[in-house]
């Protein structure tokens, strides 16, 4: 075993990492005195299994479950989406709120390989001859951040073995969040498109981590389209 890992489970057993959930204490997978099942990233064995994915019917077009319609809910009824469908795997509340505020908002990129294998899943059962097209972050932000947290899990992914393509950028535009509802699909529309000199995979899948009116994911699928894209699915951590 190398020093560094023996120092590693050292430190886990004196300062046990906590769940970012749960807040119980818990070893690494990787420390050879874990007792019974552990995990590679913060969280623990009951919080990562208790992420259950939406079951029943869904919106053909966002992907968010129907309640008493029938093929698509009432925001999707009359609107012309660029993408052809969209799956989030969680709605934006309780365990996936309070991780995506761990892992966007305090930077716990150990969260990273949770939300990849979570993604992996999906994609292999779904989309397997897609294309992944992550969603690029705001001009600076990784570079004021030190990170980009959609790119972290691409990155994830792609070590997994899943094809990875970039070819959009996000040019300079008000920040989405600070936007109401409706004013968000023209500054999305404004803010994306095709690298210069990029085209789209034929068949790509959007990756991105919140989902809230859909007007980033359309705005990304019109300039995939304009670059070649046959259609455009999407996936999404949660939906609001």
């Amino acid at each position: 075993m190398k020093a560094s890992r023996v120092i590693s489970s050292c430190i886990e057993i004196v300062l046990p990492r906590s769940c970012v959930l749960c807040g119980s204490p818990m070893l690494l997978a990787s420390s050879p005195l874990a007792a019974g099942p552990a995990t590679s990233w913060p969280l623990c064995p009951a919080c990562s299994e208790g992420f259950r994915p939406w079951a029943g019917d869904r919106c053909a077009s966002c992907g968010l479950p129907l309640i008493s319609e029938l093929g698509l809910c009432m925001r999707c009824r009359g609107v012309e989406r660029a993408f052809d469908s969209a799956y989030p795997l969680y709605s934006y509340e309780g365990r996936a709120r309070e991780l995506m505020a761990a892992y966007k908002k305090t930077r716990r990129r150990s969260l990273a390989p949770f939300i990849a294998e979570r993604f992996a899943d999906a994609i292999r059962r779904r989309w397997p001859e897609r294309t992944i097209v992550p969603v690029p972050p705001r001009p600076g932000k990784a570079r004021l951040l030190g990170w980009d947290q959609v790119e972290e899990v691409a990155r994830r992914l792609e070590a997994l073995g899943f094809p990875v393509a970039r070819p959009l950028e996000r040019g300079r535009s008000a920040e989405q969040k600070r936007l109401g509802r409706w004013e968000r699909g023209d500054n999305a529309r404004k803010a994306y498109a095709l690298r210069a000199g990029a085209s789209s995979p034929e068949l790509p899948l959007l990756v991105d981590d919140v989902e809230t009116t859909c007007a980033t994911l359309d705005a990304c699928s019109l300039a995939l389209k304009a670059g070649g894209a046959r259609s455009v699915a999407a996936l999404v951590f949660a939906a609001d």
